[in-house]
């Protein structure tokens, strides 16, 4: 064998020697990767287990001692999509803690506040780390929540609703709910000089009146149904029809005039001074709108909504000398950043991955997936904190890079020690199908599936 074979053969076979003489990895720790990890975790995460009784360190016997072990286990079930007894074989067998599915199980049942808690406190250090935007002085922000469903699911299983700082596209709040949890503005806590950019799902008059009592702006699509606009701020005034107002529009010019919203009665009733913003669309961009309401509303659709799709009617409670009107309606095309945030998660993370188990573990299970989300954005998006280039695309390529290490830093063991263990492992989950009969590990409620349809016989 010549001398270039040997060497070919050497460096196949030992990649740890490629990396000394080359200058790279010194050595090789497979815990160091999790311990890089765990430091992006709030500081008191360990406290904050014993706080919601996920630890009970008073036992003698207790097998999983911190939550930094707790933790490893949960988010390998969800960030790796893999099942409990998966989960559990190979945490054991890479030298973790000996426990059952069935454990794993009961944790996840509890998990969700606990893991809730942790969300809420990255996403607020995100938030004190914000400074206010160019936009007249405006922290901008978009929300929206997107829907999840499980295999099965005739509907929503769960909801995850975010807030999106456009400064540095990090999200700042994040709340996951059941399919009850409906798109509100009075979910979120909002700060004076931040301008809320919604969608017509946030239309309405008692949300923005939260949102401008706490001292923050909003600019919404106005929903016709849902958000009343008068002519006053008297109880009597006028209702201003919006699509009878932009007929009048001229040209593609943005206009605007003033308007109001109210919400309650004597006493209670709450108004709010606020402008409309409207815009006809340019022929081409008419007609994709008006194919994307007939899409969507069916054989219903009705003449009125297909001309008032010509248009673009914003509500802004901005007042005129911080944004004009086309710069409201600038910022308004911002919004398409939070859909985008919503695919990468659900592309990279597998959100639309619901584990077919009771609702309390699909919140648990998708509220890590969140705090995963929010880890792989903070990683991600360290290496632009002092970057000067403008890097459009950069951040996507980014994290489906750092998305795969998150997931490979999750497990306790590596693939070059995979071999050794594999028949270990085959024997671990024996022994736990040994443990749990078949019957007991199907849950006996799907909620919301599609009955069971008999095979008819082929004539």
């Amino acid at each position: 064998m010549s001398h270039q074979s040997e060497l070919s053969c050497t460096n196949a076979l030992s990649i740890e020697e490629v990396f000394r003489h080359t200058g790279g990895v010194k050595t090789f720790d497979p815990e160091r990767d999790w311990k890089m990890l765990v430091s992006h975790l709030p500081s008191d995460f360990e406290q904050l287990a014993v706080e919601h009784r996920l630890l009970n360190l008073q036992w003698p016997n207790v097998k999983v001692k911190s939550a930094e072990m707790l933790l490893r286990l949960i988010l390998l079930h969800a960030g790796a999509d893999l099942p409990l007894r998966q989960t559990v074989a190979i945490v054991a067998q890479g030298g973790g803690p000996n426990v059952t599915q069935v454990w794993l199980h009961q944790k996840m049942r509890r998990a969700q506040p606990y893991l809730a808690a942790l969300v809420e406190r990255m996403a607020s250090e995100v938030a004190r780390e914000a400074s206010p935007e160019l936009w007249a002085g405006y922290e901008m922000v978009c929300l929206d929540a997107t829907t999840v469903c499980g295999p099965g699911a005739e509907g929503t299983d769960a909801r995850i609703h975010a807030v999106l700082r456009l400064r540095d596209m990090r999200i700042s709040e994040v709340h996951v709910t059941d399919a009850t949890g409906g798109e509100t503005l009075r979910r979120f806590t909002w700060m004076p000089d931040q301008l809320a950019i919604v969608d017509r799902g946030y239309s309405n008059a008692i949300g923005i009146a939260y949102v401008v009592e706490q001292g923050a702006d909003v600019l919404v699509r106005v929903n016709r149904g849902a958000l009343p606009l008068y002519e006053g701020d008297g109880e009597n005034a006028a209702i201003v029809d919006p699509l009878d107002w932009c007929r009048s529009l001229s040209g593609h010019r943005v206009e605007e005039r003033t308007v109001y919203v109210a919400h309650g009665e004597g006493r209670r009733r709450q108004v709010v001074r606020g402008r409309l913003i409207g815009v006809r669309l340019p022929d081409k961009e008419a007609q994709e709108a008006r194919e994307r309401v007939r899409r969507e509303q069916g054989r219903g659709v009705t003449p009125e909504q297909l001309e008032a799709a010509a248009y673009v009617m914003l509500f802004a409670t901005v007042h005129a000398s911080r944004l004009t009107a086309s710069r409201c309606m600038d910022a308004y095309r911002l919004r398409w950043q939070i859909e985008l945030q919503w695919k990468r998660w659900k592309s990279l993370c597998h959100f639309d991955r619901l584990p077919n188990y009771r609702d309390d573990t699909i919140l648990s299970w998708l509220t890590a997936k969140v705090l995963l989300g929010l880890l792989l954005d903070r990683i991600g998006s360290t290496g632009f904190a002092t970057s000067t280039t403008p890097m459009t695309r950069q951040p996507w390529k980014m994290t489906a890079i750092v998305w795969p290490l998150i997931v490979a830093a999750l497990l306790p063991v590596r693939l070059a020690h995979a071999a050794h263990i594999l028949p270990a492992i085959a024997d671990r989950l024996d022994f736990l199908d040994g443990e749990v009969e078949l019957d007991a590990r199907q849950v006996a409620v799907f909620r919301k599936r599609l009955p069971a349809i008999k095979a008819q016989p082929r004539p």
